[in-house]
């Protein structure tokens, strides 16, 4: 039998934790592959694999969701195991906690057969913010080796008979969905465009509606993010902004101004577009940092 452990970590923390795992399933006479999830291309010729990422600011590190998204059909046909890394306190060892949103995530999408969490490392000498602000407060190793090789072992014994887990794709993520609150989102800028624009002097109308149609894009992708499985940040800005782009010059220019004038106004056109993708993106990035806690207790 052959295992994948594969790890993203930015100062080395993250790897110590996927080589102990790599060593305890040699020890259990286990083949064992090794590799950071940026060297990892396609996936093939294993029989499971172990995945792990450091936490920055409760949010998996890049290359690792990217290396799991290109490899996800084969991941779902063989046993899936995931751990973060990144606790800066002994809270790991004490409280077993629901994995991270964007992990938590990647467990339904995966089909994975369970998700660890254990204490991160920072060195006194961290460089960068905000680990050389953290570092002056917060610095040690808080890896608990023995946990470590005991979750290890616990995988070693499973192998022989694991299956793969069921997975699925969280609701919140669909395509519909996500034209959905395009739309709504298009469609109450729209609204308030044309209240204005009856009530007040263009000049005017214009850079109200320049204020109101960030505040009414953060109102709708807060609530498009905190549905569990929503897509990343990054695509849902570019695809709200495609969505008003498309609306604007389908429906508001042809059939409400009968101009395509507005397309040669910056801050009439293209300064709301600008801006429904950095509150959008904003928006998205700040919502996953947020505990799972958060979002169950305000159900």
């Amino acid at each position: 039998m052959k295992v994948l452990v594969s790890w993203g970590s930015k100062r080395g923390g993250t790897e110590g934790i996927a080589q102990t795992i790599g060593a305890e399933l040699r020890r259990n006479g286990i083949e064992v592959v090794l590799k950071p999830a940026s060297e990892v291309g396609y996936i093939d010729d294993v029989d499971a694999a172990i995945v792990g990422s450091s936490l920055y600011a409760n949010r998996w590190r890049g290359e690792v969701r990217r290396m799991l998204a290109r490899n996800r059909a084969v991941l779902r046909t063989i046993p899936v195991w995931l751990f973060s890394s990144g606790p800066l306190d002994d809270s790991a060892d004490r409280t077993t906690s629901p994995p991270p949103r964007q992990a938590g995530v990647l467990v339904d999408r995966l089909g994975a057969l369970g998700h660890m969490t254990f204490g991160g490392r920072l060195t006194p000498e961290a460089r960068g913010y905000p680990a050389s602000a953290m570092a002056k407060t917060r610095s040690g190793d808080w890896r608990n080796p023995d946990r470590i090789r005991a979750w290890a072992d616990d995988i070693a014994q499973a192998l022989p008979t694991a299956r793969p887990g069921r997975s699925f794709d969280p609701p919140g993520g669909s395509l519909s969905r996500l034209v959905a609150y395009g739309l709504i989102g298009w469609g109450l800028c729209a609204v308030l465009m044309a209240i204005l624009m009856g009530t007040a002097p263009t000049a005017l109308a214009i850079a109200i509606h320049a204020v109101g149609v960030p505040l009414i894009f953060a109102a709708v992708s807060a609530r498009y993010f905190r549905e569990r499985g929503a897509c990343d940040p990054v695509p849902t800005a570019f695809a709200f902004v495609a969505i008003g782009a498309l609306l604007d010059a389908a429906v508001a220019a042809p059939f409400v101004l009968r101009s395509f004038a507005m397309f040669a106004h910056f801050p009439g056109a293209w300064l709301p577009l600008v801006l429904i993708f950095l509150v959008t993106w904003l928006t998205g990035v700040v919502t996953s940092m947020v505990p799972p806690a958060v979002f169950q207790s305000s159900a």
